[in-house]
């Protein structure tokens, strides 16, 4: 294998996916907010609110203006809470829905990883990481403590992830072939999250790296189709032995920050900047 310090992609073509259909997922309910919950967020401005603050009760229209900017009643700012809480939970709805998708689509995925590929890339990964942890004047000891993390487990988070996005990769490669998925210079900002979208053309130009920018940008156009076409069961429903669950992560919460420089492509559509009830 030639030497690079990019990493190195697998090759579809010893790969297979055993099915092709659009994906066929289980999700919880969305939970909804009661009137009890929405007190209990009032309740933390009673803590902080000092001695006039004793109960929700004292949380008037005449508090409410003298502490928010736009918001004049509490019946205002119930609704705001409300709202907060919509807006993140569509958020974290679509992100578990991502990971749902993405884990049935690896399932399905039949062939086997070159050792020497997957290695080479843990080796790029840690040393990107390496490298950008070297730009925030972070030590690797010092990660690892505010990760609450030991050096083996860092390697084995590492490997894993790394794995896990090769085969994510050339399954949605895999889909694209099939479904004849194409993405033209004009769409390229369309599937890649690029903050001056002018800036970013100009440097996968300058730099070479427009089919790589295409190849990742026809990955998150296929993953949003196979998000938006999946069939979902809602947890706990009758037809839910008729469904694959993707089995959970392993282990703990953390997850591997992305060190990496290439612009990262967002599968999600783009959402507004979230909506916070600002105090004065």
């Amino acid at each position: 294998m030639p030497e690079t310090t990019k990493a190195i992609e697998l090759d579809a073509n010893d790969f297979k996916l055993n099915d092709y259909d659009n994906l066929r997922i289980i999700m919880p309910a969305k939970p909804t907010l009661s009137e009890d919950d929405v007190d209990a967020q009032l309740f933390e401005y009673v803590l902080s609110g000092g001695k006039q603050i004793q109960s929700i009760a004292d949380l008037d229209d005449e508090w409410v203006q003298n502490n928010f900017e736009g918001l004049s009643t509490i019946e205002e700012v119930r609704q705001a809470i409300k709202d907060q809480y919509d807006h993140d939970l569509e958020f974290e709805y679509s992100d578990l829905k991502y990971k749902t998708c993405a884990d049935s689509l690896i399932a399905r995925l039949e062939g086997e990883v070159n050792e020497n590929i997957l290695e080479h890339d843990i080796d790029i990964a840690r040393k990107s990481n390496l490298a950008r942890l070297d730009e925030m004047h972070i030590s690797f000891e010092q990660f690892l403590r505010e990760e609450h993390l030991t050096a083996d487990q860092y390697e084995k988070k590492l490997r894993k992830d790394v794995l896990y996005q090769l085969k994510l990769n050339v399954a949605l490669d895999l889909m694209a072939d099939v479904l004849n998925m194409q993405v033209g210079n004009h769409e390229l900002t369309e599937y890649l999250s690029a903050p001056n979208p002018e800036k970013f053309l100009k440097e996968i130009r300058e730099k070479g790296m427009v089919e790589e920018a295409r190849c990742a940008a026809v990955r998150v156009k296929v993953m949003r189709r196979a998000i938006d076409t999946a069939i979902v069961t809602e947890e706990g429903s009758e037809n839910k032995a008729s469904e694959l669950k993707p089995e959970p992560a392993e282990d703990d919460d953390f997850e591997m920050p992305n060190f990496d420089k290439m612009p990262i492509p967002k599968i999600r559509d783009d959402y507004k900047d979230t909506i916070q009830i600002e105090r004065i």
